[in-house]
């Protein structure tokens, strides 16, 4: 079987230039290169397409920049090829060579990998042998995994351990005189949950008193229940954790996130949120980072094209710089005069055409904005 290391960058579709020299992906795969490559078209266009719900994970900056800049102006290059008859010593060989390759180009930091190569799903022989016994003993596989792999059960244990449990009473939660019959109904009552802890928070604070030995249990024979009498510590409020923020002038702010917003606002009150609501909403996205949430950096959807900004390379049409707070959609781009619109709106309003009209040819028949442009018989 065969795999192989490849570099994806940027190559303007029209003048064959690349505009982010410096900038790649490397990737491994198991499938040809031309394979991979519709892979990664596909499911850019699906990460476009979610725009709002979409998560972030390895690829996020990728396709970010894919999706701004435009999938055309993008290739992918083959940069070593391996064959081997085993599956897992392949799998060895790739992610050594990608992460090489990833170092060699520093792709994580002045490229769009998003960390380092990591092991791909092949199960190694004991974990065969571990499904096998899981299999054979009716267990789930990954409670086995985890009691042998994680507790440092022996594999005979961790499988009585789990039959035992099957068996188990009917587990019920105590608080203030109340029953819930699950954690989630805790987490959902807001007489008893007022600080509005997640479900999961909840879950990790029981089970850790619990291995402490120090909750109070009690079994119900009758209803074959075991009822856990839960403590106030359980639902009290989590600490707020401190952050750091470089600030425009250099220094570091340190504090919780309260007390760091209230001191930048007061300092850059033409850059930061005027309100708190929105820095936490914004920094409770999953493509969002802190600087960003506070108006101190490039929104995300403008991130592609900062360095293009930076090194003087393009400006902002008409010399007007967005307001990254109240900013919103993808940077337009115009080659031939090295100007990029904050976003279609702002495009469209300049040349007098509307907006939904603009975002149907730049994106759905995608058009560049000069093509565009020449079809209306307008100038650039």
């Amino acid at each position: 079987m065969k795999g192989w290391i490849y570099k994806i960058s940027h190559k303007d579709e029209v003048t064959g230039k690349n505009n982010f020299p410096g900038y790649c992906y490397i990737g491994q795969t198991r499938v040809t290169i031309k394979d991979r490559w519709n892979q990664h078209r596909i499911a850019c266009l699906k990460y476009e397409a979610s725009r709002d719900s979409r998560r972030r994970g390895k690829h996020a900056d990728l396709y970010e920049t894919m999706s701004v800049i435009r999938i055309s102006n993008f290739i992918i290059e083959e940069m070593a090829e391996y064959e081997c008859e085993n599956e897992n010593e392949l799998v060895t060989i790739l992610e050594k060579s990608e992460a090489r390759f990833i170092d060699q180009y520093d792709s994580i930091d002045k490229g769009w990998n998003a960390k380092k190569a990591t092991r791909s799903a092949v199960r190694n022989v004991d974990e065969e042998s571990l499904y096998q016994k899981a299999r054979e003993s009716n267990v789930a596989y990954n409670s086995l995994r985890h009691r042998v792999k994680n507790m440092g059960e022996s594999v005979g244990d961790a499988i009585k351990h789990l039959k035992e449990k099957i068996n188990d009473k009917a587990i019920i939660y105590q608080y203030k005189r109340q029953l819930f019959t699950t954690i989630k109904e805790i987490a959902e009552s807001r007489i008893h949950n007022p600080n509005k802890l997640r479900k999961q928070t909840i879950e990790q604070r029981v089970r850790n008193l619990r291995q402490k030995n120090r909750l109070a249990e009690r079994e119900d024979n009758k209803k074959n229940q075991l009822i856990l009498v839960l403590t106030d510590d359980i639902l009290a409020p989590t600490k707020q954790r401190e952050i750091s923020i470089k600030t425009p002038d250099g220094d570091t702010l340190t504090g919780n996130k309260k007390l760091v917003y209230s001191k930048l606002r007061e300092r850059y009150p033409n850059l930061v949120p005027k309100k708190y609501q929105t820095f936490i909403a914004r920094s409770n996205k999953s493509n969002w980072n802190l600087e960003q949430a506070l108006g101190l950096e490039y929104p995300p959807e403008l991130m592609p094209i900062k360095h293009l900004i930076e090194t003087g390379e393009y400006d902002w049409a008409n010399g007007e710089k967005p307001n990254f707070v109240t900013h919103i959609g993808n940077p337009v781009i115009l080659e031939e005069k090295k100007e990029i619109f904050p976003n279609q709106t702002q495009f469209a309003n300049e040349y007098g055409v509307p907006k939904d009209m603009v975002s149907d040819y730049l994106i759905t028949k995608n058009m560049t904005p000069e093509e565009f442009l020449k079809l209306k018989g307008l100038t650039p």
